[in-house]
């Protein structure tokens, strides 16, 4: 009798850390994903200062991922986006522009849904800032 007490308390602490867990893990993934991407963003703006080429930041929705290329044609890297994460219709940008003087084509936002809510990416004209929101 103790022991299938026992059983059932381990049982329930279990069903109780495992969908925690995985909940952990995914906003991990997303956290790592938005640091990469904007680091991937800086590196796209430093490469037209480095190459005086442009450079653009590309969202592939079939290929779920996102591509970095230098002068129009050249791509320099190419990562997946998460399952957790998906372009949102209502972004008014499916790509970061940089002339080969590291500003930006056209302002804009994008928009991410992700399991923690919307994040936002607002990209201002001029010298290419780019704000992250949640």
């Amino acid at each position: 009798m103790e022991m299938l007490l026992v059983l059932a308390v381990l049982m329930t602490v279990v069903l109780i850390v495992i969908p925690s867990y995985q909940n952990y893990t995914i906003r991990k993934e997303e956290k790592r994903f938005f640091e990469l991407f904007q680091q991937d963003i800086y590196f796209a703006q430093s490469q037209t200062h480095a190459t005086t080429q442009t450079a653009k930041v590309v969202f592939r929705e079939k290929k779920e991922s996102y591509e970095i290329f230098t002068d129009i044609q050249t791509i320099v890297l190419s990562r997946k986006i998460p399952k957790s994460i998906q372009l949102k219709k209502t972004s008014n940008l499916t790509e970061i522009y940089f002339n080969s003087n590291g500003t930006v084509v056209q302002s804009g936002t994008l928009r991410f849904a992700t399991s923690s809510g919307e994040k936002a990416v607002t990209v201002h004209l001029g010298g290419g800032r780019v704000v992250f929101s949640e």
